[in-house]
């Protein structure tokens, strides 16, 4: 008997790298903190209406800093070489072969890390989600049937 269902590793590895390419790079615009409190302005000129209240918009915002701060801790809770491959690919920019050299290690023995890292981060994302609450859990894995 299993306690946890099979993950499918392929597609989570997928789903991973589709969350840092898509969702992480909104979720980090998102969570920017320009513009974000500003003064009402009087100025008597007619301006467009914004159906969105500004307390609404602040709610929204806080959400996504929160989400933001949680992907961060999830790659910051990470073993050592995983974390430094997920920071320095994924926040940092760098190149494989950058991080590669870093670690001292081969190309062949960097992407296998790298997708231990990713699986790693995969677990670590839910865990640090789920304690934000139920709307803002995100779960990368792909579970086999």
């Amino acid at each position: 008997m299993l306690i946890f269902p099979e993950i499918d590793e392929k597609q989570t590895l997928s789903n991973v790298k589709s969350f840092f390419k898509n969702d992480f790079k909104k979720i980090e615009r998102l969570s920017g903190y320009d513009g974000v409190i500003s003064s009402p302005s009087f100025d008597g000129l007619p301006h467009s209406t914004n159906n969105q209240s500004p307390d609404n918009f602040f709610i929204k915002h806080a959400s996504y800093a929160e989400l933001f701060k949680a992907v961060v801790n999830a790659i910051n809770k990470c073993t050592e070489h995983h974390r430094i491959i997920l920071k320095g690919y994924y926040l940092d920019g760098l190149k494989g072969f950058q991080i590669q050299q870093r670690l001292v290690i081969s190309k062949s023995a960097y992407y296998e890390r790298k997708n231990k890292a990713e699986l790693e981060f995969a677990d670590r994302l839910l865990v640090t989600t789920a304690k934000l609450g139920d709307e803002n859990i995100i779960d990368l894995h792909a579970y086999k049937k």
